[in-house]
């Protein structure tokens, strides 16, 4: 599989609500950097891939770029709050997603985030 089929076929699984699909196609040894968290394995990102998916409405592919084992892609993710422009860049090695840095405005994923009941312990 191609970097560019690997990066397309874990795009089209995660914003399909597929996202054990989508962690399939992740090294065990990724190294995920975004707005709000770095992690060193595809274990430790698992949880924020899923709830990425789940709040997922859509999600509209804008470019694809690919040199080599590097894929750059840039679109727009419909959520509850809203649509956010996204970037991400990917490395392939080995038929898997081992490094993945993705850029964005958090600003409406923080409004949805706040919108959530807290938690509270009964009196």
């Amino acid at each position: 599989m191609t970097a560019r089929d690997l990066v397309l076929g874990y795009f089209t699984a995660w914003t399909t609500k597929r996202s054990a699909d989508a962690f399939a196609l992740l090294a065990p040894d990724l190294e995920f950097s975004g707005p709000g968290a770095t992690y060193k394995t595809s274990a430790e990102f698992r949880p924020g891939l899923e709830a990425f998916a789940q709040m997922t409405r859509s999600a509209t592919l804008l470019e694809l770029l690919v040199d080599g084992d590097r894929v750059a892609m840039l679109y727009d993710w419909e959520m509850p709050l809203g649509t956010i422009r996204i970037a991400s860049f990917f490395r392939v090695k080995d038929g898997k997603i081992r490094w993945y840095d993705t850029r964005f405005d958090p600003t409406k994923l923080n409004e949805l985030r706040a919108q959530r009941p807290q938690h509270r312990d009964p009196p």
